[in-house]
């Protein structure tokens, strides 16, 4: 069960730092796979054009 927001409206605390590690690691990934698919693209798309 979750725990309760606090009555006084404070931010919830900030996560641990292996979970904020491993967020940053889940979004270097995900850059990473978008920087390839944009390269595939923009190589197959010059490739069509000079062709």
């Amino acid at each position: 069960m979750p725990d309760p927001e606090p009555a006084d409206g404070s931010p919830p605390p900030e996560p641990s730092a292996p979970a904020a590690r491993n967020e940053m690691f889940t979004l270097l990934v995900l850059l990473l796979a978008s920087a390839v698919l944009l390269v595939l693209c923009l190589g197959c798309a010059a490739f069509w054009l000079y062709n």
